[in-house]
């Protein structure tokens, strides 16, 4: 299938996107992208203006939009070599999830105004969906959005919480309930925003990993005009659904354990098991490797399958759960094995910065553990895969 899939010109854009990222990254560059850190983020906006300037930032999105009119092989080359190089720039919050939507649901005016402005490059992302008491129910949010049909505006009252890059975006999707009264689905409204906005405080979190790259966000009094409003108003439950859809690929995942085990390899061929015999040479060492190897290959197919059967379908498929499932699995299950070949040398969380690659694998251990509960749990998707997918009941 992958000798198939990818063209002659794909592999171009990828050694000319290589090239790129080659006079972009700092020489050796081998760090995990921590856009809270002031340096990662003046490299991601100038990574996202060299991007724009290629129209390299949503490839296959159309041209009138400043995309590049692509193949969507395109944007699966673009989003797991940005992974694997750990290359920050890449705002899977917009060309991912929000862009796509909008392609999908948005009037013209807003196609027009959101995603060029996207692929310009000058904007980032977050996502307004999680609440103190709502992440993987996101049905039982109670984030309120009044409209006034006199002004045409909403006004949001509420706290999301877990929101990753908060403190760095300008824009944001939201979903908020906005009829009075109504339960779970019903009364739902999507809508994007300005975070500059009167009446939203960002306030970080700290996560296991000792990074700030999530934040609760209150919202006060915080209006909107109803030209913000995506699809119609109450009815917004089928595209934040369909958006995690377009989040679940789970491709970022493959990159990121595909650069870990190709360290790790790299590693074992320069540091010995015994005092007679190098890590590469084990035989455990191999079959293991082969092992993941085999088993992040199967997870690379579904996810590509999954973003092929999302660009050629409208329906809500179950393709992207189970891509979703094995991508973060086996994201985990390489670090895990790295972490069991390193943990003679691993100590506290930044404690010998000397040591970069022992100290990547760890911080990025802690932080996917998040994998496997961000854009809803495995577990949740298990049940999608069962019910939506299999027509299994509920219970």
């Amino acid at each position: 299938m992958l000798d198939t899939m990818f063209s002659e010109d794909d592999f171009v854009f990828k050694k000319e996107l290589n090239s790129l990222l080659d006079k972009l990254l700092p020489i050796n560059w081998d760090l995990y992208p921590d856009e809270t850190d002031d340096f990662h983020w003046k490299l991601s906006k100038k990574i996202k203006l060299s991007l724009s300037i290629k129209n390299w930032i949503a490839p296959s999105w159309p041209k009138e939009y400043g995309g590049g009119g692509k193949e969507i092989t395109k944007a699966i080359i673009l989003s797991e070599t940005m992974a694997y190089r750990m290359s920050p720039g890449n705002d899977r919050f917009a060309t991912r999830m929000i862009g796509p939507t909008i392609l999908k649901y948005g009037t013209s005016l807003q196609k027009k105004k959101i995603l060029t402005e996207i692929t310009s490059g000058k904007v980032q992302w977050c996502q307004g969906y999680s609440e103190p008491n709502s992440g993987s129910d996101l049905a039982s949010i109670t984030t309120k959005g009044d409209y006034n049909k006199e002004t045409e505006t909403i006004t949001i009252n509420g706290i999301k919480v877990w929101t990753t890059l908060a403190n760095r975006a300008n824009r944001m999707f939201i979903l908020v309930r906005s009829q009075p009264g109504s339960k779970r689905h019903k009364g739902l409204t999507f809508a994007v925003l300005d975070m500059n906005n009167k009446g939203i405080t960002v306030n970080p979190i700290k996560n296991i990993a000792g990074k700030f790259s999530f934040n609760e966000v209150i919202l006060k009094d915080v209006k909107i005009s109803s030209e913000n409003i995506i699809g119609k108003l109450h009815e917004g439950w089928k595209i934040a659904l369909d958006l995690l859809n377009f989040e679940r690929s789970g491709i970022d995942y493959i990159g990121w354990a595909e650069r870990c085990l190709d360290d790790l390899i790299s590693y074992s061929k320069k540091n010995r098991l015994t005092k007679n015999e190098m890590i590469f040479d084990s035989e455990t060492f191999k079959k293991r490797v082969a092992i993941l190897k085999a088993d992040l290959e199967s997870a690379k197919i579904m996810t590509y399958k999954a973003i092929w059967k999302k660009s050629v379908s409208d329906d809500i498929h179950m393709e992207p759960s189970m891509s979703k499932i094995l991508a973060t699995e086996i994201n985990n299950k390489v670090h895990d094995y790295a972490l069991e070949i390193l943990k003679d040398k691993i100590g506290f969380i930044d404690e010998d910065p000397q040591n970069n690659f022992v100290q990547r694998i760890l911080n990025h251990r802690l932080f996917f553990v998040s994998g496997g509960i961000l854009a809803g749990t495995n577990e949740i998707q298990k049940n999608i895969i069962a019910q939506r997918g299999l027509g299994f009941p509920k219970s």
